[in-house]
């Protein structure tokens, strides 16, 4: 019980990330280097599902080619010395609720030492988590 409302409340601290922020994010991030993971992260069809659900609900408006929608969600990384995601800062997609399920999915199987190889003193990475269902 009190792991589900410590996840609870750092999900909220994460997801409450200031709209600012994402602003000055958003002007330089394909200039940071790109998040490489120690183990592959997971996305999978339960995963794309879930984000299907998420999107359909909050009616947003994605992308979509050939039958199939895409999403993408790109955010920079906040990356601790030991290789742990302390922060994840979404880029904006015009889809919060998406927004937020993916930092939740960062932070969920990035938030552990040595989920992410850190070079040199850069703090900040850039990754991005796509998502696709039939229309």
């Amino acid at each position: 019980m009190i792991n589900i409302l410590a996840t609870i409340l750092l999900s909220g601290a994460f997801a409450s990330a200031d709209d600012i922020e994402i602003k000055e994010l958003s002007s330089d991030f394909y200039n940071l280097e790109l998040a490489q993971f120690t183990k592959k992260l997971p996305v999978l069809e339960r995963h794309e599902r879930q984000a299907e659900r998420i999107a359909k609900k909050a009616d947003c408006k994605l992308t979509s080619d050939i039958g199939w929608v895409h999403a993408r969600v790109d955010v920079a990384l906040e990356v601790s010395p030991q290789g742990r995601v302390t922060k994840v800062v979404p880029v904006d997609t015009g889809c919060r609720q998406l927004e937020t399920y993916v930092i939740q999915h960062l932070t969920k199987f990035a938030g552990h030492d040595g989920a992410v190889k850190r070079s040199g003193d850069q703090k900040w990475y850039r990754q991005a988590i796509t998502f696709r269902w039939p229309e």
